[in-house]
Parts: C-alpha cells; sequence; structure tokens
C-alpha cells in the first residue's frame, strides 16, 4: 500500500481515535523489532580473527605473587 493510500485512511479515521491508532502503531514497531532480534545471524568463519590478535609468549604462565595459590 502506498504511502499516500494510508494518509487518507489515516486522515478519514476520527481524531477521537488517534491514540488507538498510535498503540497499534507502536505495537507493530515491537513486533518488527523481535522478528528482527530473532532471525539468524549469519555463522562467523572460523579463523576470522587469525593474524589481528596478538597473545603474549608468557600468556600460560603464572603470575608473579600467586604462585601459593597454585
Amino acid at each position: 500500500m502506498p504511502y499516500e493510500a494510508l494518509e487518507r485512511q489515516i486522515r478519514s479515521i476520527p481524531e477521537e481515535y488517534f491514540p488507538e491508532v498510535a498503540s497499534f502503531l507502536e505495537l507493530l514497531k515491537y513486533k518488527i523489532l523481535v522478528q528482527q532480534q530473532n532471525s539468524p545471524r549469519p555463522l562467523r568463519k572460523l579463523g576470522g580473527y587469525e593474524g589481528k590478535i596478538k597473545i603474549a609468549d608468557d600468556f600460560d604462565d603464572i603470575p608473579e605473587g600467586f604462585e601459593e595459590y597454585l
């Protein structure tokens, strides 16, 4: 439905019903938001961050001062 046709329909509604129209529009916006959140996301490619993240050579070493806890 073109925007102009929808606008004509809204103009034909008595003003006392505008709060109900506004409530329905809010419901539609919520419905769209929920559908977007539930839509499947594309799967990430394995190795996508390869070469972009640098891990220190001593990453697995016990930090100084924590020897007594292990």
